[in-house]
């Protein structure tokens, strides 16, 4: 983070322990704090001046879509909602102090519809954008969609594959940090298994030998690499995904908003249109039960599909 970052996350805190906050309150609000400057940081936004609305809205949909990093899944509507709560004072705090004018009004916290599940035409827009020739990651993006989409995993499971997991004789990918540390087998069809095989001999290589410095290590072990070498992180990856979305020539695609989970939404509800019994598709998604899966059938039974 930028020196003023670091400086506004202490005098921050500091002022919150004078306000008399109890001492979680004022722990949760600076990790949040400490949050909303790292993503500023990543989108090479170093000073508060800087700062927009509209960027102050884009936060507030990586949130909608960042995976718990506790247990499997988004964040809960009460756990963004202390997001907003610490911008808000952080706002108040601001004008107080006279440092800067960021007014972080609740209208400016509305965010676009989000989206349940992509339709196959909308999954085919995506894949047609990974997969051309002048994108210069088309077969990393390629493997990414075929790993959250043709094989519906969730966010976190992705992003800790190891190339040891991808097993090409039998068909199967290893999911080794599965909800609750549970373990499975993902079967893959022979289009996601096509994908990763000329994403691992090709592409995959050349990603590890850009990292020349001490500074970026390449990892060796992990599938799926940043453009440094680097195990490619999930902040990396939704990042990818909307890079994609916005290229595409689907003017509603562009319109909504999702992240990774939602290609693990898509794939289900396109099995269950295809008819495979629900026990099969909670079997594939790696549900403890088929309460958890039965969610999807709404979309069948609502006419949305």
């Amino acid at each position: 983070m930028s020196p003023q970052f670091d400086y506004l996350l202490e005098s921050f805190t500091r002022y919150l322990e004078t306000l008399n906050y109890s001492p979680v309150s004022v722990k949760n609000a600076g990790a949040f704090l400490h949050e909303f400057f790292t993503w500023l940081t990543m989108q090479k936004i170093q000073r508060i001046k800087d700062i927009n609305p509209q960027q102050v809205n884009n936060y507030l949909n990586y949130l909608k879509h960042r995976p718990n990093q506790i247990n499997s899944g988004s964040l809960s509507a009460g756990y963004i909602n202390k997001h907003i709560t610490t911008l808000r004072w952080f706002s108040k705090y601001l004008q107080i102090t006279g440092q800067a004018n960021l007014v972080i009004k609740p209208e400016l916290l509305k965010t676009t519809a989000t989206a349940t599940y992509l339709t196959k035409e909308e999954i085919k827009a995506l894949y047609k954008v990974a997969g051309k020739q002048d994108n210069i990651y088309n077969q990393r993006d390629t493997a990414m969609l075929s790993v959250f989409y043709g094989c519906g995993l969730r966010a976190g499971e992705g992003e800790a594959l190891n190339i040891s997991d991808i097993l090409f004789e039998k068909e199967l990918i290893y999911v080794r940090k599965g909800k609750n540390y549970k373990e499975r087998y993902v079967p893959m069809n022979p289009q996601v298994k096509e994908n990763l095989k000329t994403y691992i001999t090709e592409q995959r290589n050349e990603l590890l030998n850009t990292s020349k410095t001490e500074v970026y290590l390449p990892d060796r072990q992990a599938l799926l690499l940043g453009r440094r070498g680097n195990r490619w992180s999930f902040h990396g990856m939704y990042q990818r995904l909307q890079w994609l979305k916005n290229q595409t020539n689907n003017p509603q695609l562009k319109e909504k908003s999702f992240g990774l989970h939602i290609l693990r939404h898509s794939i289900a509800t396109h099995l269950l249109q295809q008819g495979m019994k629900l026990e099969f598709i909670s079997r594939f998604l790696g549900h403890k039960s088929l309460e958890t899966t039965q969610k999807y059938t709404h979309l069948v039974n609502d006419g949305e599909l």
